[in-house]
């Protein structure tokens, strides 16, 4: 066997024992659901607290909750048991459209910050399975990362309905981006667009993370990246994601 391979396949296995690694010691993976399922939900149904959650939406099937990471970082979490971005009840519409939900509350932030922050600095996530710390559904309510503010500004005018790799790496890694109309924004749910190009690419929706955030005509950027050992990604949109929101000190 040539060198050249050598060093190829051992980088490989090197990567897959460092992804490996970074699984193992993620910690408890049922905490948020404990937290949502044994305290928000039964203080709300009981007492019409959501404590420790910020709120419990019953109807709509959601709580918001204040993530310890970060002074600007909330979740919004299903009320019911949702694995993840893989979870096949999401491709069936069979449950609530929870990144569309999680935009709509994205004043959270503002709230939090006691000052309004502009839409444009907000981004909601959700991680791929390999690059999320818990197996409950949580979409991330943050600001977006100044150098990738910037970044997507500069490549606005590329922008259209059809997926793209981007030029240019964020955070070292290779995303694809298309817009979203305001229109469409309404009527579909993004991680249903995303699972049409996922499957386009004949892969699952377990490697991949999903971002969104607007532009200043109303409609919507999606971001997605992918798990890859070789690039050392797992697949973690939320990456892209600032939780002291420093893009309001350029105001």
């Amino acid at each position: 066997m040539k060198r050249g391979a050598v060093f190829t396949i051992s980088g490989v296995l090197l990567c897959g024992l460092l992804l490996a690694a970074a699984w193992k010691w993620r910690g408890n993976p049922d905490a948020l659901w404990h937290i949502v399922s044994q305290q928000c939900v039964p203080d709300q149904q009981q007492r019409q607290n959501p404590s420790p959650c910020l709120t419990v939406d019953l109807d709509r099937g959601y709580t918001l909750f204040k993530d310890q990471n970060g002074p600007l970082h909330d979740l919004l979490i299903p009320v019911d048991k949702v694995s993840g971005i893989e979870d096949p009840a999401l491709g069936r519409h069979l449950l609530p459209h929870y990144f569309a939900q999680a935009w709509r509350h994205r004043s959270i932030l503002s709230e939090g910050l006691k000052r309004p922050i502009p839409d444009q600095f907000v981004s909601v996530a959700i991680n791929s399975r390999y690059g999320r710390s818990e197996n409950q559904l949580h979409v991330h309510i943050a600001c977006l990362r100044p150098d990738v503010f910037t970044a997507l500004n500069q490549q606005a005018n590329t922008l259209d309905d059809q997926w793209r790799l981007l030029p240019t790496r964020l955070k070292g890694h290779l995303y694809a981006a298309r817009i979203l109309s305001a229109a469409d924004a309404d009527a579909l749910d993004p991680l249903e667009v995303l699972r049409e190009y996922v499957d386009a690419q004949a892969d699952v929706m377990s490697n991949y993370g999903l971002l969104m955030t607007p532009r200043a005509d109303g409609s919507l950027v999606l971001l997605t990246t992918h798990l890859s050992l070789t690039g050392l990604n797992l697949g973690s949109a939320g990456e892209l994601q600032d939780y002291r929101c420093d893009l309001m000190n350029q105001l």
